[in-house]
């Protein structure tokens, strides 16, 4: 038994292969935000926002700016307004 297998309990081959395989096809758990545009450290105001359209996302980074609020807070008064107003 080689000491590759002693530490996965698998063979040669069988690391081999994994090895190739994941270094040729890169395994990304959600999206890519870096190739959307959004710069590290800032994710934490994308990730709840990832389904929005383009348009609307813009358009809630500029109010919240405008706003000095957060872009949740935002959405926040959004909904509570047309819960006011009832439409």
């Amino acid at each position: 038994m080689t000491e590759i297998e002693k530490k996965t309990g698998m063979t040669d081959a069988e690391c081999s292969y994994l090895d190739d395989y994941y270094t040729k096809n890169t395994f990304e758990p959600g999206p890519n935000l870096l190739k959307e545009g959004v710069q590290p450290g800032l994710a934490h105001n994308t990730l709840l926002l990832s389904e929005l359209d383009r348009d609307a996302a813009e358009y809630l980074r500029a109010q919240a700016l405008a706003a000095n609020k957060s872009q949740t807070r935002v959405i926040n008064d959004l909904i509570r307004e047309k819960l006011v107003l009832g439409t």
